[in-house]
């Protein structure tokens, strides 16, 4: 987290909005190692990340995803 730290701007959790980078944490003591791209909000949340054997794909953002978001981020004002 301490790279998204530097390049991105940090948010609450609970603050989504659509292309905010979510890294998410595999296991409850494990380290925040998958990042994905929020793409929709509210009743129909989903997001981009690569996924093992299925390669690129968009995911609904289920309670047990959700769950696992250790931070969210945005880009910042004028980013490219």
């Amino acid at each position: 987290m301490m790279a998204a730290d530097r390049l991105l701007v940090a948010k609450p959790v609970s603050d989504a909005a659509p292309a905010d980078i979510l890294l998410f944490r595999m296991r409850d003591d494990g380290i925040a190692k998958h990042l994905g791209i929020q793409t929709e909000i509210g009743g129909s949340a989903g997001f981009i990340h690569a996924y093992t054997g299925h390669g690129v794909i968009e995911s609904p953002l289920s309670l047990p995803w959700a769950r696992r978001i250790a931070a969210r981020y945005s880009f910042p004002t004028g980013a490219r």
